[in-house]
C-alpha cells in the first residue's frame, strides 16, 4: 500500500506573503513533483492565476482551484476530494495547500482524522450528502484523508509590519478584510469573529511561523515581535524572511505535524502545565505568569474590571445560542463592542458609528496598556460566584476579550468521563481538585505579554474575589452553612440574580443565560479548553483538535 503523501498547509492573511511563498515553491521544487491547491475564497481566483503564471506548469505540477467558500468550513468536503484525487495519481511527491486569510489551520488540520463514509451515511442534508459522496468516491475505498494523505508541515505566515496593528485591533474580519461578494475573504458569519483572535489561533497552531517582510520593520522590532512568537507558540520553529523567501526542505516533507503537540503547542497552555513558571525574555521585555485562586469573582466586580482591561469586550456569544429570537442588538453586545450588519455599508451613519467604536476602542486599548502594560494573550477558567456548576472560558487575544461558558467543572461529571485511572492526565485532573468542596473549581488565568504590569494586574483580579463578609451577606436569611472548609463560598446565587436584574450595564448576561449553566446534564457534552488538559473527548461547540470527538462527524461550523 502507498504511504500518504505529505500536505503543507500555509496560512496567514491576506497580504501577509502566502501566495508569494507559494509561487517561490513552485519555481524552486525542481525535480520534487509538487502539486497545489488553492483556496481563494473571492469570486475571482486570482491565487491560482499567480500561481500558473509563474512559470509555464510542466507534468510535474498541478494547480487545483477550490472556489466558493473556506476550507475550514464550507468546502471541507471539496477538500478530501481535492486532495484524494491528487494522492491517487501518485504523479507527485508533495501536496501544499494554500488556505484563505480568514481560515483556522486547526479546522483544516481535523479534515484530515473525519469518517467521511460515516459523515455520509449520517447526513441528512441533500447537498451536503452529494458533496460527501463525491469525496467517498475520490477516497477509493478509504475512510478517512489521513489514509491518503498526511498533513506534513503546518505554516502560519506572519507579517512583520502589520502585527503589532493586527494584534490590537479591534476589528472583525468582515472590516479587515472585506466580504466575498465584494471581492474580499469574509462572509457574513465572519463579522462575529475579530481579528486579533484568529491571527493568535493560526500563530498557536503552526509547526513553522514565517515571519515575512522584515525589510518592512526594524531590527528591534523584528526581534521583539520574534520573541512575542516564540511565547505565543514555544515549541515553532521561527523564520525571518524577506519576500516569502524560506528554504524548501524547511517547508516540504519536513515530517514535523504532530496533531497532538500542536493541539498543546499554545504557550497559555503549556505555561499552565508547567506550573506557572515565570519566563520573561529581558531584552524585549517579553513575559508570562499564571494567576490562581480558590475564591470565586464576584460577577459586578469582574464585569468592571473587564471593561477596564479590554479594549473590545464580546461576551455575545452564548447570549445568542440562549436567545435565538432576541433582535435587539443593544441587549445582545456590550458596549464598545463593534457592529456587523447585513447593508452594504453605503450609509454614512453607519461608517461613523464604525469610526467612532474604533476610535473608542483604540483609546481604551491604550488607557489598558498605560495601566496593565502590553497583554498579547490571556486564556484560562473562571469562577464566578452563584454559578457553582459551570467553569467560565476566558480567551482574550490583543484587543479582544471572550468570556464564555466553558461546560461543567470536572467535578460535576460523573467519573466514568474522567481520564483513565492511572494514566498523566487522570493524575493532572486530581491535582487541580482543592478539596471535597471547591473540588477543581478556580481562577485559573495565564497572561503573556511585553512589559506587562503583574503587580496591577494581580490586585485587580484579586479585588474581584468574593469576600467572606459578602458572602455572609448574600445568604438568605436563616440560612446556614457547614462547617467544612471553603463551604462558604458555594451557594452565593444571590449575587448572580442581583446582576442578572441589572446586567444591561453590569452584569455577565450571557454567561448567565447560556444553556448549559443549569442544562448542562441535559445537553451534549462539550469539550473545551478546560477538557484540553485532561484530553478527554467530547463533542459540541467547543471542538478542539488532536483529541478523539465523538458526535458530529463532519462538523461543519465554525470555532469561535
Amino acid at each position: 500500500m502507498q504511504a500518504p503523501i505529505p500536505v503543507t498547509l500555509l496560512s496567514g492573511f491576506l497580504g501577509a506573503g502566502k501566495t508569494t511563498l507559494l509561487k517561490r515553491i513552485v519555481e524552486n521544487s525542481g525535480n520534487f513533483r509538487v502539486a497545489v491547491v488553492v483556496n481563494d475564497v473571492a469570486a475571482l481566483n486570482i491565487d491560482s492565476s499567480l500561481v500558473r503564471n509563474t512559470r509555464a506548469l510542466g507534468s510535474s505540477e498541478q494547480v487545483l482551484e477550490l472556489q466558493n467558500g473556506c476550507v475550514c468550513c464550507t468546502l471541507r468536503a471539496d477538500l478530501v476530494k481535492a486532495i484524494a484525487d491528487l494522492a491517487s495519481k501518485r504523479a507527485f511527491d508533495a501536496i501544499v495547500v494554500e488556505s484563505s486569510g480568514v481560515a483556522e489551520p486547526s479546522q483544516v488540520a481535523e479534515t484530515f482524522g473525519i469518517d467521511v463514509s460515516s459523515a455520509h451515511r449520517d447526513s441528512a442534508d441533500a447537498k451536503e450528502k452529494k458533496e460527501l459522496a463525491a469525496a467517498v468516491r475520490s477516497l477509493r475505498g478509504a475512510s478517512a484523508l489521513q489514509e491518503v494523505a498526511r498533513l506534513d508541515t503546518c505554516v502560519t505566515v506572519v507579517d512583520a509590519g502589520a502585527f503589532n496593528g493586527d494584534l490590537a485591533s479591534a476589528a472583525d474580519l468582515v472590516e479587515r478584510f472585506g466580504t466575498r461578494d465584494a471581492g474580499g475573504e469574509a462572509g457574513e458569519e465572519d463579522g462575529e469573529r475579530n481579528v486579533s483572535t484568529l491571527l493568535v489561533h493560526q500563530i498557536e497552531f503552526a509547526d513553522l511561523i514565517v515571519l515575512n517582510k522584515c525589510d518592512l520593520a526594524s531590527r528591534s522590532d523584528v526581534l521583539a515581535i520574534k520573541n512575542a512568537l516564540a511565547t505565543l507558540n514555544p515549541g515553532a520553529e521561527i523564520v525571518c524572511a524577506i519576500r516569502s523567501d524560506v528554504p524548501l526542505n524547511k517547508l516540504l516533507a519536513t515530517n514535523r505535524f504532530d496533531l497532538n503537540k500542536a493541539a498543546n503547542a499554545a504557550g497559555w497552555l503549556q505555561t499552565l502545565r508547567g506550573g506557572g513558571k515565570v519566563v520573561e525574555t529581558r531584552e524585549y521585555g517579553i513575559c508570562n505568569f499564571v494567576y490562581t485562586s480558590r475564591t470565586p469573582f464576584h460577577p459586578t466586580r469582574l464585569r468592571m474590571f473587564l471593561d477596564d482591561f479590554a479594549a473590545v469586550l464580546d461576551l455575545a456569544a452564548a447570549a445568542a445560542a440562549a436567545d435565538d429570537d432576541d433582535d435587539d442588538d443593544d441587549d445582545a453586545m456590550d458596549a464598545g463592542m463593534t457592529m456587523s450588519t447585513d447593508d452594504d455599508g453605503d450609509d454614512p451613519r453607519e461608517a461613523e458609528t464604525r469610526e467612532k467604536a474604533k476610535a473608542e476602542a483604540a483609546e481604551k486599548l491604550a488607557i489598558s496598556r498605560q495601566k496593565y502594560g502590553h497583554v498579547f494573550r490571556s486564556k484560562g477558567f473562571v469562577w464566578i460566584a452563584g454559578r457553582d456548576e459551570v467553569c467560565g472560558e476566558w480567551g482574550h487575544a490583543g484587543a479582544v476579550l471572550q468570556l464564555d461558558c466553558g461546560g461543567p467543572w470536572m467535578g460535576m461529571l460523573p467519573q466514568d468521563m474522567w481520564p483513565e485511572e492511572g494514566s498523566e492526565e487522570r493524575d493532572m485532573l486530581l491535582r487541580d481538585f482543592a478539596n471535597p468542596v471547591v473540588m477543581d473549581r478556580r481562577q485559573e488565568l495565564v497572561f503573556i505579554g511585553r512589559h506587562m504590569n503583574k503587580t496591577a494586574i494581580t490586585a485587580a483580579l484579586e479585588r474581584c474575589l468574593v469576600t467572606r463578609a459578602e458572602a455572609s451577606s448574600a445568604r438568605p436569611a436563616g440560612a446556614s452553612i457547614g462547617g467544612r472548609i471553603d463551604e462558604w463560598k458555594l451557594g452565593l446565587t444571590s449575587l448572580s440574580a442581583e446582576v442578572r436584574s441589572t446586567d444591561r450595564v453590569h452584569g455577565l448576561q450571557t454567561f448567565f443565560n447560556h444553556p448549559s449553566v443549569s442544562t448542562f446534564t441535559r445537553v451534549p457534552f462539550q469539550l473545551t479548553d478546560a477538557r484540553v488538559l485532561y484530553g478527554i473527548a467530547g463533542g459540541g461547540r467547543g471542538r478542539v483538535p488532536g483529541v478523539a470527538h465523538v458526535g458530529g462527524a463532519f462538523p461543519r461550523g465554525r470555532r469561535r
